[in-house]
């Protein structure tokens, strides 16, 4: 019924993909830097960095933005700087947060999405309006950090 493949064989049915992810909460800082949090660690700093769906993060915006994160942080490395992270108010920061603080045994991908926030401290009773304050504190936040990178 599908042109071009009138000779397929399908030798198997099931999912279009396998969401294989590394248990980052065990595995990783909060600037995604490889930090095995084990008896048998490195002791010094991995110049090692992860992102995307590998982390379990999911979502085009989230992988992309991890993988701004790690590129930052590799780079930070090569100039000797240390490693940052974003603000958790923001929801890169929540992602990160969420996936190298999630308890370990609990821990599945996740997407973007306004319930890994940290809640506000008096939130609007409008949906619309809490929205717009989650914005705006992340927005402030953001920046704040941002100017506080040397």
């Amino acid at each position: 019924m599908i042109p071009g493949l009138e000779t397929a064989e399908f030798v198997r049915y099931g999912q279009m993909h396998r969401n294989t992810f590394i248990q980052s909460p065990v595995l990783l800082e909060d600037s995604l830097r490889y930090a095995p949090r084990a008896p048998s660690a490195r002791p010094h700093p991995s110049p090692l960095y992860f992102a995307g769906q590998i982390v379990g993060v999911e979502g085009y915006a989230g992988n992309a933005a991890t993988g701004l994160l790690a590129g930052i942080n590799a780079a930070r490395t090569v100039a000797g700087k240390d490693p940052v992270a974003p603000p958790p108010s923001t929801m890169l920061g929540a992602l990160v947060h969420y996936v190298t603080h999630c308890e370990p045994k609990l821990f599945q991908p996740m997407k973007a999405n306004v319930g890994i926030l940290p809640p506000l401290d008096t939130p609007p009773r409008d949906k619309r309006q809490r929205a717009i304050a989650h914005s705006e504190r992340a927005r402030m936040d953001f920046e704040a950090w941002l100017n506080s990178l040397d």
